[in-house]
């Protein structure tokens, strides 16, 4: 009995587990998902596969295919990029055909897989810089998803300055008749 609940729960833990789109799977078992390893040794990587992603600088169409800048953030176990983390620098993704340029906006979250394929001279504004190139082979737009939590309307911690207190100084509960909140965002596909 013991041993039918306790498989049951773990079933169930893994089953609400997040897991990678198809979209972002790779040939290689463990592709490079941190741009600064590509950064530090660009010819002991390239030809490897990747998966990157972040929020996109621009986007431009080409002939035969679109070239995205991507502003590089550290990603989650499933592929989506982590909101407010500290760039990791840039890089710039081909993906072969056209790509709708209001649908992949700058600004948007994006992840992509592919090769690393080298190193493609450019600019940001007016400072030179040298971007790492992926040859993509998929990618994933997110969303960011904005959420008002509530704390609990009902009862709050308050602190305790009278004889109501315990004699260990605890906080007193108290009802709180307020509704406090705050915004979560959350990224999902």
């Amino acid at each position: 009995m013991f041993g039918k609940l306790f498989l049951g729960v773990i079933l169930v833990f893994m089953v609400g587990c997040a897991s990678l789109p198809a979209t972002l799977v790779t040939k290689s078992k463990d592709p490079i998902t941190d741009l600064t390893v590509i950064l530090q040794h660009p010819q002991a990587n390239e030809g490897k596969y990747v998966r990157l992603g972040g929020v996109i600088a621009s986007i431009r169409n080409e002939q035969q295919q679109t070239r995205i800048e991507m502003v590089a953030m550290p990603l989650t176990a499933d592929g989506r990029p982590i909101l407010h983390a500290q760039s990791q620098g840039r890089f710039i993704a081909y993906v072969h055909g056209f790509l709708e340029p209001i649908e992949y906006a700058k600004g948007r979250l994006l992840t992509v897989v592919g090769q690393f394929s080298g190193d493609e001279p450019g600019k940001i504004g007016q400072y030179p810089y040298t971007f790492p190139v992926v040859q993509v082979s998929g990618e994933q737009l997110w969303q960011v998803q904005q959420q008002v939590q509530l704390d609990d309307p009902f009862w709050t911690r308050q602190p305790c300055y009278s004889f109501n207190c315990d004699r260990w100084g605890n906080d007193l509960i108290m009802p709180n008749f307020g509704v406090n909140g705050r915004i979560v965002e959350r990224v999902v596909l």
